[in-house]
């Protein structure tokens, strides 16, 4: 029998680290937005209804004249057709209604059916091209806000506000920017309908408008309040609901459920799930009462006002001030005003809403512009003799001091480097300042003398292959996987698919080359040997995963334009993953790419065993250069090197085999 487990709040011997969940500390930013008043938002309106206009002109012009053209015309429409229920009215009430008295008022009945026809008109055709837009404004969003993220440094990654306000803006920003000119054209409409119909009640008798204007009031109080109620909650949660996410896909991801079953994780994951869930619930149900009992104040006080409104018009029927047709089209009037009112302050609220997720986005996008690399940068040199480190210096966001610190170093052309260390040393932040990807905060790259801040990123990194030790897993074809964004050239190709051994890999595909790596498809792509069980799908995954670095390194050794290999390679710690025989497999290839392509190849692993045949080795310690020279020149001095190297051979040394135990 299956035992279940009931929900409790996990504490330390849980096994899991779970704190509690305070607010980010980015919300110190919105805070002036999250409490905003309900004047400031008065105030604010104008700038959030500007840059709906401009979002929408940019996305698309036509339908947004369309929208408004169309939402204008259905409100002169609706002004025509209380006009005409007036001239019905005034028709049929003048005296006692007789046939004569009827077919005197169908002239203005018809008037009436035809105004109500084009303002049905209007209404579907300004619907429909606002059903255009809003989806056209998502879409110009998104292509901003990835554009944005894909063009800022690599270290902006590094910063965990940055990747909590990429986050925010992703989830909800895009989205409400569609939302946010949908808002603004039911806004305009409410307005619009409003208008006509204060001009009509205004023509019937002025005094009807303040009472209904003044009907506005409390019900603007209500929404906006629960607008700023609901924008706080999600500001203040953001945390917490991607803490919950992570703990969803511990448990539901095929990566991790072997591991959550082996280390017994279960009770803990769904306990550390139940306390956040418990917390964004009881967030959600206090949400719920405040925000009813706020909009009970709001609309129990508009009904009171609309009351008073229905009260006078009856008084100034019963005085003779109004005649009854007049009063009669006052009630129409009234009714078709309250509809726009109703339509305009849930828009108004929209609108509001809408613009404070907006304006994550949108300073967002602000925040990510000074991050991009500063303009007017040259283009990078098309390749170098040599690679001088100068008094390099460099630290990461997180503020625990520098990963670089002072190192010098220099690299030549068609040699074979190779990084060494403990974890931590610096060795993978050298690498990524040596392929572009990261600038120094003291000190400078060069090649052959020019220095690589002031050159252009993109053209820099398109000299440069990286062999990653934590590759992406593209979900390309099999060549789309190797060309990458290259230049075609078949000549190379065919060298880089035989260097990598990715030929081989291929070799077992239906359909070649052009198979679709993408381990997250079952029908990725056949094998022709029959896939065993326990699955067809888990069976291929596997076999896809060991298949996929030599296409990581297959794009390395392929990276170049016009026929010529790239003058940096750098190999991040890639052979973690594979057994003896491929790894030495890949260093020879790796030699042998340099000595063929004249290329520079810096090479960053632990296996000390694999850097013997490197031409230089360069040896860090918790972020200096504390020796470098050949693998003989290193073993001769009692340094960490030597030290390493004799700590990993002494695993590999047969030791002595004890005498037997007698009996």
């Amino acid at each position: 029998m299956r035992t279940t487990h009931a929900p409790q709040d996990p504490g330390p011997e849980d096994g899991l680290d779970l704190p509690e969940l305070a607010p980010p500390r980015w919300i110190r930013h919105h805070g002036e937005m999250a409490g905003a008043s309900w004047f400031r938002i008065a105030r604010r309106m104008p700038v959030l209804v500007g840059q709906a206009v401009v979002l929408a002109w940019r996305s698309g012009p036509r339908d947004l004249l369309a929208t408004v053209l169309f939402t204008l015309g259905s409100g002169a429409t609706t002004a025509w057709a209380l006009v005409a229920t007036t001239s019905v009215l005034a028709e049929l009430f003048a005296e006692v209604p007789t046939p004569a008295r009827v077919a005197a008022a169908l002239p203005s009945l018809l008037m009436l059916a035809l105004a109500l026809v084009a303002r049905g008109g209007c209404g579907a055709l300004a619907g429909r091209a606002r059903a255009r837009l809003t989806p056209k404004v998502v879409l110009a969003a998104q292509h901003g806000l990835l554009a944005d993220a894909t063009s800022v440094e690599l270290r902006a990654f590094d910063d965990s506000d940055f990747h909590d306000h990429l986050f925010r803006s992703h989830t909800r920003g895009c989205d409400e920017a569609g939302e946010l000119v949908r808002q603004t054209t039911d806004l305009l409409a409410g307005l619009v309908g409003i208008v006509a119909a204060a001009g009509v009640l205004t023509a019937l008798h002025p005094s009807l408008v303040p009472l209904l204007l003044l009907a506005m009031v409390p019900q603007w109080w209500g929404a906006a309040a629960s607008a700023r109620m609901r924008y706080r909650m999600v500001l203040a949660f953001t945390e917490g609901r991607r803490r919950k996410h992570m703990l969803e896909q511990l448990m539901t991801a095929r990566e991790s459920a072997a591991e959550v079953r082996s280390f017994t994780m279960e009770r803990n994951l769904l306990a550390g799930f139940d306390r956040i869930a418990r917390r964004e619930l009881d967030v959600h149900l206090k949400l719920a009462t405040r925000q009813s009992v706020v909009r009970l104040v709001g609309d129990t006080a508009s009904g009171l006002v609309t009351a008073g409104v229905f009260a006078v018009l009856a008084v100034l029927l019963v005085q003779g001030v109004v005649p009854i047709a007049v009063a009669g089209a006052a009630v129409v009037a009234v009714r078709v005003a309250q509809g726009a009112l109703s339509s305009a302050l849930y828009a108004v609220t929209g609108v509001y809403e809408s613009g404070l997720y907006f304006s994550d986005y949108a300073a967002f996008r602000q925040e990510a512009r000074t991050r991009l690399p500063r303009p007017g940068l040259v283009p990078a040199p098309s390749g170098f003799e040599r690679v001088e480190l100068r008094n390099l210096t460099f630290g990461y966001p997180s503020g625990e001091g520098p990963a670089l610190e002072d190192v010098n170093l220099t690299l030549h052309r068609g040699r074979t480097v190779a990084l060494v260390g403990e974890n931590g040393s610096g060795k993978s932040t050298l690498a990524k300042l040596l392929s572009g990807l990261y600038t120094p905060q003291e000190g400078s790259v060069c090649w052959d003398g020019t220095d690589l801040s002031g050159v252009d990123g993109v053209s820099l990194r398109e000299q440069i292959a990286v062999i990653a030790q934590d590759h992406t897993h593209w979900p390309l074809t099999a060549r789309g996987n190797t060309v990458m964004s290259s230049a075609r050239c078949a000549e190379r190709f065919a060298r880089a698919a035989a260097a990598s051994r990715a030929d081989s890999v291929v070799a077992g595909f239906r359909n070649g080359w052009e198979t679709l790596l993408d381990t997250l498809r079952p029908r990725c792509g056949a094998l022709r040997r029959p896939m065993a069980r326990p699955s067809p799908s888990t069976t291929l995954k596997r076999r896809l995963r060991r298949s996929d670095f030599p296409f990581a390194a297959a794009r390395s050794f392929y990276r170049g334009d016009d026929g010529n290999a790239v003058p940096l390679l750098i190999a991040g710690e890639p052979t973690a993953a594979m057994d003896a025989r491929a790894e030495h497999g890949f260093f020879e290839s790796v030699h042998a790419h340099a000595r063929r392509t004249g290329a520079a190849v810096v090479l960053i692993t632990h296996r000390l065993a694999s850097v013997r045949m490197a031409d230089h080795i360069v040896v860090l310690e918790r972020g200096r250069v504390v020796a470098q020279g050949t693998h003989a020149q290193l073993m001769e001095e009692d340094g960490l090197y030597r030290e390493l190297w004799e700590l990993q051979a002494s695993a590999y040394r047969t030791p002595a085999v004890p005498e037997p135990r007698t009996p």
